[in-house]
């Protein structure tokens, strides 16, 4: 009897193994950003990490640090093909890391107590963003669709066959507060952004040179 429940053990324990291992293989890996003092730790993840888990992503992650002089002299910006999640503590160093630079789909969580003011991040190729703070009230966790190939502006471009060589996403990193909802306003069809918003101040040697017809969207709360 004893030799038959070791064996049924045994045998629960690998049944669980193998979901685990499906459930590893089957998640998608995804890049997580975060602050340590003065550096940044990359890290490859498998899984989701729970917001603000420093200490757990060092251990599940696969991480190395790079220092914010090495992010600061990176050129070009950098570009991230998946699913990137950066924690936020310092939203000026965040900026180092995030102005300028093409990412399709992108999470920021704030992980500090102090309120986040008016900063602006400019972002190229944006088409999903999720923002959470577990602090906050209102709104702690937000999802918002910036483009897709089924909105009513893309599909016109493509019926048109004018297209978008470009997109670019104005972020208000006040939206890291949680107190009111997002929103997006996205103009199409925007051939010189200069003269389209006068107002608007950003550095226009990053815009790629081949981009003609730019899809624009501001992002605000």
């Amino acid at each position: 009897m004893k030799v038959t429940d070791a064996v049924s053990t045994q045998l629960v324990l690998y049944v669980l193994w193998c979901y685990v291992c499906v459930a590893l293989v089957r998640s998608s890996n995804h890049t997580l950003i975060f602050q340590i003092e003065s550096n940044f730790r990359n890290c490859s993840c498998f899984s989701s990490i729970p917001d603000c888990g420093f200490a757990l992503a060092n251990l599940a992650c696969n991480c190395k640090t790079v220092s914010s002089e090495d992010m600061d002299k990176a050129s070009p910006t950098f570009s991230f093909s998946g699913e990137l999640v950066v924690w936020v503590s310092d939203t000026a160093t965040v900026g180092l890391l995030l102005n300028y630079s093409s990412v399709p789909n992108l999470r920021l969580s704030l992980c500090s107590p102090d309120a986040v003011l008016t900063e602006y991040l400019i972002i190229f190729g944006l088409k999903k963003l999720c923002v959470t703070n577990p602090k906050a009230n209102a709104y702690p966790l937000q999802n918002i669709t910036i483009y897709s190939t089924g909105s009513a502006a893309v599909k016109s471009s493509l019926q048109n066959s004018t297209g978008f060589s470009f997109y670019i996403s104005f972020l208000n990193m006040a939206l890291l507060n949680g107190d009111s909802k997002l929103k997006a306003y996205s103009v199409p069809n925007v051939t010189n952004i200069a003269e389209y918003f006068p107002d608007l101040h950003y550095d226009t040697t990053s815009l790629p040179s081949e981009a003609k017809s730019s899809f624009v969207t501001f992002i605000y709360v």
